[in-house]
Formats: structure tokens, C-alpha cells, sequence
């Protein structure tokens, strides 16, 4: 049976790569193809410049960095949500606060080598879109960590070292190398790019390809 490798660049507090990532799995699982998809988790950060330890409202955020009037970014927002509920995802945009997402990608990089990384993922992408969780804290990075089964404590020690900060780097730069501007973005076994939550049957057809 062949395996499908799939890559996954995106970014804790985007919401399309959430969708995308729904999206995705709704193919595989349409297509039955469980057992034969391997899925790598990539990072990237939409803004590396963002003030580390301080949080802000999302909407306020992408108003300031879009330059984009309050009610366009809230309209956009409430468009994604009731397009996230077919997926089962829950958007509270008014309760998600925007933060510099490098220290969670240092511990998705190390929940990779534990095989955690997609539980990580769905995890830490819950506690921003739908619980509204100050995820520049670290007590409730750990938190979160926590209830995926991982050790909180060895988790600090990461946080508290540049642990994993390479693979980090080396995520983004092979996105700059392969020309990846914007998550998410899905490469198929080497062959085929999905860039975006692009509808359902884009990914299907990609899928039905490489069997």
C-alpha cells in the first residue's frame, strides 16, 4: 500500500490554516486513506515581529496591521466562522488574543519527535480560536501541553532554553526557499501544492491522484 507523505506549513493563529486543516482531514477520511497518509507539521510565523510576552485582541491586531476599518475585519471574521462550523470548528474571535507564536513552535517542533504533533496542534489552536487562551503565558502554554499527555516539565526546560528554536528556522527558510509567502500551504508528495483552504474537492482530486 503506497504512503502518501504529506507537508504542512502554517501557523498557530491563522484561522484558515484551522480550516485547512479540517478540510484535509475530511478528504482523508472520505477517501479512506488513513492508513496510508503520513502527515508533517511545518512551522511559520505570519509575524515573527510581534512584541513576545504580550497579547492583544485579534481583531484589534489585524485592524492595526491590515489597516482595515473594525467592522471589515469583524465581517470577515464572522464569514469564517459560520464557514468553520461545517468543519467543527468553533471561531470566538472576540474572545482570541494575537501573540508572537514562536515559543509554541519550539514545543510543536519537540512534540514532532514524540509523535504529539498533530494533537499539539489541534490543541493549541483550540485554546486560541475557541477558549480564548493568552497563549503568550506560559503557565497556560503548559496547561495546554499538559492535556495532550506531553510532560509539563520538560516542556518548561524547552521554553526556558533555545531548544528546537533551529528546527524552527529551518521550517521558515525552506518555506522561503520552495516560494511559500502565506499559509497554509500543503505539499503532496513533492508533487502537488494546495495553497490556502481551498474547497473541499481540491483536495480530494489531489488525493485520488497519488493512490
Amino acid at each position: 500500500m503506497k504512503t502518501i507523505k504529506i507537508d504542512i506549513w502554517s501557523d498557530i493563529v491563522c484561522p484558515f490554516c484551522f480550516i485547512g486543516k479540517k478540510k484535509l482531514e475530511k478528504a482523508i477520511s472520505k477517501l479512506q486513506l488513513s492508513d496510508q497518509v503520513e502527515i508533517e507539521w511545518h512551522s511559520f510565523q505570519l509575524d515573527p515581529d510581534f512584541p513576545k510576552g504580550e497579547a492583544i485582541p485579534s481583531s484589534t491586531y489585524l485592524a492595526q496591521r491590515k489597516n482595515f476599518p473594525i467592522e471589515q475585519i469583524n465581517a470577515i471574521q464572522q464569514q469564517l466562522t459560520e464557514t468553520a462550523k461545517a468543519y467543527g470548528i468553533d471561531f470566538q474571535f472576540d474572545k482570541a488574543l494575537s501573540f508572537n507564536t514562536l515559543e509554541v513552535h519550539r514545543l510543536w517542533q519537540w512534540s514532532k519527535t514524540l509523535g504529539k504533533s498533530s494533537e499539539l496542534k489541534q490543541a493549541l489552536m483550540e485554546a486560541y480560536f475557541t477558549e480564548g487562551i493568552d497563549l503568550s503565558k506560559e503557565e497556560n502554554v503548559l496547561q495546554v501541553v499538559e492535556k495532550c499527555g506531553l510532560d509539563k516539565l520538560e516542556a518548561q526546560t524547552i521554553l526556558k532554553s533555545n531548544q528546537f528554536s533551529a528546527e524552527v528556522d529551518e521550517d521558515i527558510y525552506h518555506a522561503s526557499q520552495i516560494g511559500i509567502r502565506g499559509v497554509p500551504f500543503f505539499v503532496l508528495d513533492n508533487q502537488f501544492a494546495i495553497s490556502g483552504a481551498q474547497d473541499d474537492s481540491v483536495f480530494e482530486n489531489a488525493l485520488l491522484k497519488l493512490i
